[in-house]
């Protein structure tokens, strides 16, 4: 299984048209990725090739549009590549990078790599690449920070007809791979036989993890010594930043009906009959704070570039993003004064268990 999008780190690189920027990701990947031609604009939507770096592990190189492309389609193809820098780990600085562009990057502490035509060998940028990407400060893991007794973790996965047939969510898989990276064990169950699955365990599990769905319930029927919490709120806590989030959610529930509601999925699949953020989180919240208030909702990589209409900002677990991304977008909400949350956040809200959960 190839590593999701949102584990690899990705590295990007930047210059004015025919800098040479196809020829460096054919010489670092060894294949005709991008297309190399004399031609300006050759290049127009980013291009995107994951591969294996020793010692780093799984990346995400991006070829992207020239700067200096005074053609009509010049200026959307560099919209689409000042996006980029939202998304970055790294970035190869090519000839003619704009000082406005460079200033965001810096603003936004990038690690940055310098290169000029004719490049060096393939396995001296790599390895320069290593040392930056050492250095780059590591993400937090799902689990990092959770007070943890024993090692043991109870997952309470509920399989209803929002669940994909023969597999499972992305942050069930990435939190199940960390607790064996970990060295702890694990107890797998549905809301079902969640019961019957702790009456095999000698001991209360230290914590167990659930869908942001089903909180009540599982709550109602967890151990007393056993901590809660869900995949969404691990992926705040990993990729976003906790706090801000649990205050977002505490302000939402003091909005009316005149409310202004962003909701941004990560992912682009097709909306569900009672998809969580198309459906289900709207109905909750005209439930809760009235039918009047307006609901708009964001996909993917589309983003508005000023969210100051909005109350708030519900974004998804973003497992299928980066931190990069996640942070990027925290961070513009918060330079507009706007409040952003995230599903998990909002569910236990809504459903009065926000100050049950454990952090």
């Amino acid at each position: 299984m190839e590593t999701a999008k949102g584990m690899r780190l990705h590295i990007a690189i930047f210059g004015k048209t025919n800098s040479g920027k196809s020829t460096l990701m054919n010489l670092l990947t060894g294949q005709e990725v991008s297309m190399v031609s004399d031609a300006p604009g050759t290049t127009t939507d980013p291009v995107y090739k994951n591969m294996e770096l020793d010692s780093i592990g799984p990346v995400t190189l991006i070829d992207t549009a020239g700067f200096l492309d005074d053609t009509a389609l010049g200026k959307k193809r560099m919209e689409r590549t000042r996006r980029v820098i939202d998304e970055i780990d790294c970035a190869i600085l090519l000839e003619g990078v704009e000082d406005e562009f460079l200033e965001e990057i810096y603003k936004k502490n990038i690690p940055t790599l310098s290169l000029r035509y004719p490049f060096p060998e393939k396995e001296s940028i790599l390895n320069e690449l290593k040392t930056l990407l050492k250095e780059k400060k590591k993400a937090p893991g799902l689990l990092d920070g959770l007070d943890v007794r024993e090692g043991h973790f109870l997952l309470v996965m509920p399989q209803d007809e929002s669940a994909p047939a023969g597999r499972l969510i992305l942050p069930q898989v990435q939190t199940m791979r960390e607790i064996l990276d970990k060295g702890y064990t694990a107890t797998i169950s549905t809301l079902e036989t969640m019961e019957k699955s702790l009456s095999h365990l000698k001991k209360s599990p230290d914590w167990i993890i659930t869908d942001s769905q089903v909180f009540p319930e599982v709550y109602e029927r967890k151990p007393k010594d056993s901590k809660i919490t869900s995949f969404s709120i691990l992926l705040a806590r990993a990729k976003g930043d906790e706090e801000i989030m649990i205050e977002g959610a505490r302000h939402l529930m003091d909005l009316g009906e005149n409310a202004k509601i962003l909701i941004s999925e990560a992912c682009t699949h097709a909306p569900k009959e009672e998809d969580i953020g198309r459906v289900k989180i709207p109905r909750m919240l005209r439930k809760r704070l009235g039918e009047g208030i307006t609901v708009d909702f964001s996909r993917g990589i589309s983003f508005p570039e000023d969210v100051s209409d909005y109350d708030v900002v519900v974004m998804c677990g973003s497992c299928m993003f980066q931190r990069p991304v996640v942070q990027s977008r925290i961070e513009r909400a918060k330079e507009a004064g706007i409040y952003v949350t995230n599903y998990g956040m909002v569910i236990a809200a809504l459903k009065g268990i926000l100050d049950k959960i454990d952090f």
